[in-house]
């Protein structure tokens, strides 16, 4: 990665071609009133094109600026020249353009490619206009039940080793309480079972903030390690309740796919859908990425699910298999904007999110004929393109406030929102299991005691 963006920074910084400025204004004037032979496809966010009412098409998108900013640059009339829809979707996108080169069917391809040596000895291309970087779009995640927010501050083997100390515990100071007679008698302790009694109300009393005491005629092994408890849970009775006021106070969300590895691990939840012909095919089904871990799992996925390849530009495909088919879009950050954008005019709500950029880049370059003759002075040109941050400036008018719908990157409310039911949902259902327990606990005492009461009859009866 380091070194593609080095060679993309030595491209735009250091190309100075050998020829004045005389030479450029020169060659500049060549091109007035001339036509620029533009490829047209569809591609958002690169170029879209919409039909008008006259009949006549309008042309919108990142590529359409950058031609009207070339046209009015060198004073040219823009024409656009079809590329074939039929062979795009049969072929893909990128070799239906360099067919239009070779064919010396137009001037120029305003398309994001990313020159191979075999692209190289069929076109040329310009300086790199944009690095791409690459992002994961994906479902909206859903929020994470409430009803086990009472147990979640604490892992599973927190809980465990809480309840085993515990009754650890009580038993070691019931047993220490049992044999000291003294002590059992001034308790009224008659039994093994009254002292177990006697110190689960005391723990229970302690964890729950209630207070209680030990006498100071215990023993003092008993008292001892019942200070080391009190300290112990006096850490984690202010832990659990600084947790599960966070959250209570703030909904949590099931995690997102943030890495290749992440989704290959959550393969059963989620499939991976990308561009067909594309370096994100051939890197988890043809080199040598795809033989191993987890492109290799991905790249079965594919093999399995050909409904998952987005043909050509059809790019709102890919936002079809996520919505309806919970599948992770793999394509370039700025596909992944668009997508996001044009949902959000549709939906007040995200229904969809990104993640963070994955390990994975490349630069964007504009198709040339090769040898062309003003190839030359139109790369010399394109470095005011990429210094004065115009490609930023026009990126953000089709994919405005995407970011409120990054995870990780929502403000809270401006105000104070009162907790609902659903946020103190698990407390509500531990008191209703603690209802039904305690009924089926009366109902089993009253058939005990009437079947009790039956035997007392019978037996008055048999004698």
């Amino acid at each position: 990665m380091l070194k593609l963006t080095f060679l993309v920074f030595a491209a735009v910084v250091f190309f100075k071609p050998d020829v004045n400025g005389d030479v450029w204004q020169n060659e500049r004037r060549s091109l007035h009133g001339l036509q620029l032979r533009a490829s047209t496809f569809n591609y958002p966010p690169c170029l879209s094109r919409m039909k008008l009412p006259s009949g006549n098409y309008s042309y919108f998108g990142i590529c359409h600026d950058i031609l009207t900013w070339m046209v009015s640059y060198y004073n040219m009339k823009l024409v656009y020249v079809p590329a074939n829809t039929t062979r795009i979707a049969k072929l893909g996108i990128v070799p239906v353009l360099i067919e239009q080169l070779l064919n010396m069917e137009v001037d120029f391809v305003p398309y994001g490619f990313a020159p191979t040596p075999e692209l190289w000895q069929q076109a040329d291309f310009s300086i790199p206009v944009a690095i791409q970087y690459y992002s994961m779009l994906q479902r909206w995640p859903k929020e994470e039940s409430r009803l086990t927010t009472l147990v979640r501050p604490f892992s599973l083997t927190v809980w465990i080793v809480f309840l085993f100390s515990s009754i650890v515990l009580i038993v070691f100071m019931a047993l220490l309480t049992h044999f000291d007679r003294n002590l059992s008698r001034e308790c009224n302790l008659t039994s093994f079972m009254d002292a177990i009694s006697r110190h689960v109300n005391y723990v229970i009393t302690v964890i729950t903030g209630q207070g209680n005491n030990i006498s100071p005629k215990e023993k003092f092994s008993l008292r001892f390690v019942a200070g080391l408890w009190c300290l112990t849970m006096m850490v984690l009775v202010n832990a659990y309740s600084s947790i599960l006021t966070s959250y209570l106070a703030v909904h949590k969300l099931t995690p997102i796919v943030n890495t290749v590895q992440e989704l290959a691990a959550r393969s059963s939840e989620t499939e991976v859908t990308v561009h067909y012909g594309t370096e994100q095919t051939r890197m988890f089904l043809v080199d040598f990425r795809a033989t191993s871990g987890a492109h290799l799992i991905l790249g079965n996925s594919l093999r399995n699910n050909p409904k998952l390849l987005v043909e050509g530009g059809k790019i709102f495909d890919g936002l079809k298999n996520v919505l309806e088919l919970g599948a992770t879009f793999i394509t370039s950050r700025v596909v992944v904007d668009y997508l996001l954008a044009m949902d959000m005019k549709s939906h007040p709500n995200c229904r969809l999110t990104s993640s963070a950029t994955i390990p994975y880049m490349d630069y964007s370059s504009a198709g040339l004929p090769k040898g062309g003759r003003h190839n030359a002075m139109i790369n010399y040109d394109f470095q005011y393109l990429w210094e004065n941050g115009l490609l930023p400036y026009w990126l953000k008018k089709y994919t405005p406030n995407v970011d409120k719908c990054m995870v990780g990157t929502i403000k809270p409310h401006g105000r104070m929102t009162p907790f609902t039911l659903d946020d103190l949902s698990s407390a509500f259902a531990l008191f209703g299991i603690g209802i039904s327990l305690s009924f089926l606990t009366f109902v089993l005492e009253m058939i005990t005691l009437h079947k009790l009461k039956w035997r007392k009859s019978h037996n008055v009866i048999a004698h």
